[in-house]
């Protein structure tokens, strides 16, 4: 595959084929955008992350919250449902959270109808399918946005003009098939919802309920297939695939993809003399044990920690802590500690105590169990393709926990001859992109958007994964 470029300034040449790839993350979304147009007579691939967070006026530009927050009259989206959820300090009234992971139920079809709790949607207007539908017409009209400002286009022009993918997790190995038919739906009718409440969801106000009810009616009562979706990709077999686009990569990929709901590891291989890539189907796992179990571990610590001891009073700092827990997260990787205070209450947490706690141990050896196994898998393969050479990627929101990252980059002397290697989180196309400087400590988040817009591009039509 040829390697990735980006043009700086805007739109090039003619007959721009456009990919974009949608990466639905359990805590955060994502998605990058490719094109190849001809340009004296030579295909060129452009690459771009699409500025999401920028095009919602958030603070952090490649990433958006995967958040909603009902106030009974307007749904709110993104880092805006966190911050009015914050302004209303109400201790009853909790987030839309990590509602993709109903994806991953054995019966999901029937777990699309639940309503959510009623800390959630107080007045049963909205059931889960409403929510995942709704949250993916505002990431379709903020790609619109990004989009368009990216590649200097009319707004509204460019999700009608691409190919979609979107990346998912392998959930359920025997219902692959059915979870991934599910969001093709899904994504229709968010295309259709997009399609009627047009600039109204990006609205910084919010989408009145009325309006949000009778897009959703109306979707529904007209089903169709979205045209230009092309379908999906397993999650770190689009990591993988970022990696393998470098012809100087190994030739054998091992990915492990920390993401908020779930952890996913693939092994992939180039097949000899051939640009074709294959999954080790054996070594493919999805594991329900990602970032939202830190954040629930460091949820009860936090708690454990405060002075309070009645019931009620930790249920209110749950609830407050909540909605900031994967920053707090995040502010304690980055900077060694953070500082929590609200309710009356002041709460400081270091890195090595968190890490230390039995809960963030348990959480990081049941990822590490998994990895140890697909790697087994895919070091077998190895020996047998007389592959001596394996690279390893880490993925995803979790892969900048420190922890995970030396127990996965640990040692091994059990190899049999095949030499490991652990591979820079951002690929060497990647740091030749306009606005590498910009995104290059997110690369492990964005990847996986990145993959599933080459898999959907024509260069790619010859990667079989």
């Amino acid at each position: 595959m040829d390697t990735l470029v980006e043009e700086a300034g805007g739109r090039r040449g003619v007959d721009a084929a456009w990919s974009i790839g949608v990466d639905f993350g359990t805590a955060f979304s994502k998605a990058a955008a490719t094109r190849v147009t001809t340009d004296q007579g030579g295909a060129l691939r452009e690459m771009t992350p699409l500025r999401l967070g920028e095009a919602a006026g958030w603070d952090r530009p490649f990433l958006i919250p995967s958040s909603i927050y009902l106030d009974r009259a307007r749904v709110h989206f993104g880092h805006h449902a966190v911050t009015r959820i914050l302004e209303a300090e109400q201790d009853n009234r909790e987030l839309a959270r990590s509602f993709k992971t109903v994806l991953g139920a054995h019966n999901f079809e029937g777990a699309l109808d639940f309503y959510p709790t009623k800390n959630v949607d107080p007045d049963r207007v909205f059931r889960l399918r409403d929510l995942i539908v709704l949250f993916l017409a505002y990431l379709l009209a903020l790609i619109e946005r990004a989009a368009a400002r990216a590649y200097a286009y009319e707004p509204g022009g460019v999700i009608e003009a691409s190919r979609i993918c979107f990346s998912r997790p392998g959930w359920i190995p025997s219902r692959v098939a059915a979870t991934h038919d599910a969001m093709m739906h899904l994504f229709s009718q968010a295309h259709l919802v997009n399609a009627a409440l047009g600039a109204m969801l990006l609205d910084l106000e919010g989408v009145e309920y009325s309006y949000a009810r009778a897009a959703l009616d109306g979707a529904a009562a007209a089903p169709s297939l979205f045209q230009n979706l092309d379908g999906g990709i397993y999650e770190a077999s689009a990591v993988g695939l970022c990696h393998l686009s470098d012809k100087n990569a190994p030739k054998c990929l091992l990915v492990v993809d920390v993401g908020g709901g779930t952890t996913d590891i693939a092994g992939l291989m180039r097949a000899p003399g051939s640009e074709h890539i294959r999954v080790v189907r054996t070594a493919r796992r999805t594991i329900d044990v990602a970032g939202d179990d830190f954040d629930a571990a460091l949820l009860d610590y936090l708690i454990a920690k405060s002075s309070l001891r009645g019931k009620a009073e930790q249920t209110a700092l749950w609830r407050r802590l909540l909605p900031r827990i994967r920053d707090l997260k995040e502010e304690i990787f980055e900077r060694g500690s953070a500082r929590f205070s609200g309710g009356g209450v002041t709460i400081r947490c270091s890195a090595g105590e968190f890490e230390r706690q039995p809960s963030f141990r348990a959480v990081l050896k049941d990822i590490i169990r998994t990895y140890d196994r697909s790697l087994d898998e895919v070091l077998r393969n190895c020996r047998r393709e007389r592959i001596r050479q394996l690279g390893v990627v880490i993925a995803g929101g979790g892969s900048r926990l420190p922890a995970l990252r030396r127990a996965v980059t640990r040692p091994r002397w059990n190899t049999h001859g095949v030499r490991i290697v652990h591979l820079p989180t951002t690929p060497r196309w990647g740091n030749a992109l306009a606005s590498a400087a910009h995104f290059d400590a997110l690369f492990a988040q964005l990847s996986a958007a990145f993959g599933a817009a080459i898999s959907s591009s024509e260069f790619s039509r010859s990667v079989q994964v």
